[in-house]
């Protein structure tokens, strides 16, 4: 029974390291990784999709949650699980198992500080849960997505962001230092169930992903179950090992530079592109200058006017990333990818690659803007909304419930 659980340990440890490998991820300095996997893996997990009936595949790009995702990771785990019952036969891995199980591990655990310090940092400076875009703040709360109202509420908080992020990078650090290592990844282990749970309650796209964190944190933790249960269950003292890895390279020097040089692509994939801009809160990243929320006054329509669009506008939006969105009298919105040609042109394209030139004109001091369109015979009269006002933006605290009436 011992040798069963053994094997499937070291399975599992093949599958997260081949997980490390291939398992597409948006580093900023190894974006050849997704080449690679694609050129290994996608013929293969097409081949597999055509093959089983109720296997839909859409889209062959492997992305968050998407079914290539779910079938690469079924790959590589026949493959872990081959290639541990295949390398059993050799007497190198009798003579080099430790060795070769110790780096594995060690390989693991930067892996696995180096994510959770992004995910970290992108929290602490307001990158991963953004403030709320306009459009977001003037949709009826029921029409909202539960993945996008549980983003857009984290974003209004920058102290919890903070909490998160500090929960997220503290352990992340103590992953680096022998003595905190098992320490380090026990508090992983609960923020990772944590976020595991988030993903699912709210239907997050990440689910698949922060499954497979969690399996590497719970991996790195196996070894150390044992005293953990005995301190924490059986209430024994227990002296916890320091984590074993950085005795893989016996020069103390070249361990130094290794590890230095790991240290500096890590912080420089998660700091850097902060230190390059020198903002440190997404909330006061630069905006298109148009920004903002605009409630339509009046629509004039042209005598010779073609258009095919609703004229029971409501509102105009204009998204941080370049996108023009209108919303209707009914609360449906259409968004259009927003182009600006000139200081008073913009041009509008939809998802079929349409294009609509349009004519701007706003008045800061006004605070109005008139979009016309000659192409359409129409002309459009705005308002410009204080929707940073709005209730949900305010920096609101109470330490008694009298305060708020």
């Amino acid at each position: 029974m011992k040798k069963i659980g053994s094997f499937f340990y070291h399975v599992f440890l093949i599958f997260a390291l081949l997980g490390v490998l291939f398992v597409p991820f948006s580093f900023r300095y190894l974006d050849f990784q997704n080449q690679i996997t694609r050129f290994l893996f996608e013929d293969l997990i097409l081949f597999i999709g055509s093959y089983f009936e109720k296997i839909s595949i859409s889209n062959p790009e492997i992305t968050s949650d998407s079914t290539t995702l779910y079938l690469l990771f079924l790959l590589l785990f026949v493959l872990a699980f081959a290639f541990r019952t295949f390398i059993s036969f050799f007497d190198f891995w009798k003579i080099n198992k430790n060795l070769i199980l110790n780096t594995i591990q060690i390989v693991l655990l930067y892996y696995l500080a180096c994510i959770m310090l992004k995910y970290g940092f992108d929290k602490i400076f307001k990158a991963q849960f953004y403030l709320p875009e306009p459009n977001i703040l003037y949709t009826p709360l029921g029409m909202l997505d539960k993945d996008i109202l549980f983003w857009s509420t984290m974003g209004t908080s920058y102290r919890y962001n903070l909490f998160m992020g500090l929960m997220e990078v503290i352990p992340a650090l103590m992953l680096f230092y022998n003595r905190t290592r098992i320490l380090g990844l026990f508090i992983l282990f609960g923020v990772l169930i944590n976020v595991v749970s988030i993903n699912f309650g709210f239907d997050i796209s990440v689910k698949l992903y922060s499954l497979f964190l969690l399996l590497i944190c719970f991996l790195l933790l196996v070894p150390s179950l044992k005293k953990l249960a005995q301190f924490f269950i059986l209430n024994k003292p227990s002296l916890l090992s320091p984590f074993k890895g950085s005795d893989l390279i016996f020069s103390k020097s070249k361990r130094f530079i290794l590890k230095a040089i790991l240290l500096l692509f890590i912080f420089m994939e998660c700091l850097f592109p902060y230190i390059q801009k020198g903002n440190f809160n997404d909330d006061n990243s630069p905006r298109n200058p148009l920004h903002g929320a605009y409630e339509v006054v009046k629509i004039e329509e042209m005598i010779t006017a073609k258009s095919t669009l609703n004229l029971h506008l409501k509102r105009i939006f204009i998204h941080r990333n370049d996108y023009l969105i209108f919303q209707y009298a009914d609360d449906a919105m259409e968004d259009f990818y927003l182009e600006t040609n000139s200081p008073n042109e913009l041009t509008l394209k939809n998802y079929n690659g349409q294009k609509i030139k349009l004519e701007y004109k706003y008045s800061k001091d006004l605070k109005r803007l008139e979009l016309y369109s000659s192409e359409l015979g129409l002309k459009i009269h705005s308002k410009s909304l204080p929707w940073k006002k709005l209730p949900l933006l305010q920096p609101l605290f109470h330490w008694t419930v009298d305060e708020i009436h």
